[in-house]
């Protein structure tokens, strides 16, 4: 695998960290307005972190000189 394709798949990482955020948060947003159930606080939490995680990879081999 190529320092490209790292960097390929860590962003497509990081974009489905944050789809899955942006889904529990819609998931909450309906639940308190009566339309369904809500996540726990602590799956948006980890949601959330995983992110954080995922985005500061990219970062880190941005960084080092990789590019896509």
């Amino acid at each position: 695998m190529t320092g490209a394709d790292e960097l390929s798949r860590l962003r497509e990482q990081a974009m489905n960290a944050r789809l899955r955020l942006e889904n529990l948060l819609s998931q909450r947003e309906a639940g308190q307005q009566g339309g369904g159930l809500v996540p726990k606080p602590s799956e948006i939490d980890k949601a959330r972190d995983r992110l954080e995680a995922a985005e500061r990879l990219v970062d880190a081999h941005v960084r080092i000189g990789v590019r896509a």
